[in-house]
């Protein structure tokens, strides 16, 4: 076995699609870790400008696909935190 390292890898081509997954594969990584960090709703990076952070998408809607379903005419059923105490809120009725 010549080795992983760069010499091994230019004398058996062989190894180059191994290589090249390996590559994907982390780019792939590092985007999907930055994207999930810098705009999933569950991530929040300062506490100290905003103790709540969760009420900042209380009347929003994470999705991954909408369809046709129109959603701003659906109230939110999710209960109000605020310092400690639950809030909770009126349930509408189903018809």
């Amino acid at each position: 076995m010549r080795g992983w390292g760069l010499r091994g890898m230019i004398q058996n081509p062989l190894l180059w699609p191994i290589y090249a997954l390996c590559a994907a594969d982390m780019a792939w990584l590092s985007f999907h870790i930055v994207r999930t960090s810098l705009y999933n709703p569950d991530v929040v990076w300062n506490h100290n400008s905003n103790p709540e952070p969760w009420n900042d998408h209380r009347e929003k809607r994470y999705r991954l696909w909408a369809g046709t379903y129109d959603y701003s005419k659906r109230p939110c059923l999710a209960p109000i935190f605020k310092d400690g105490d639950v809030i909770p809120v009126a349930q509408p009725d189903e018809e």
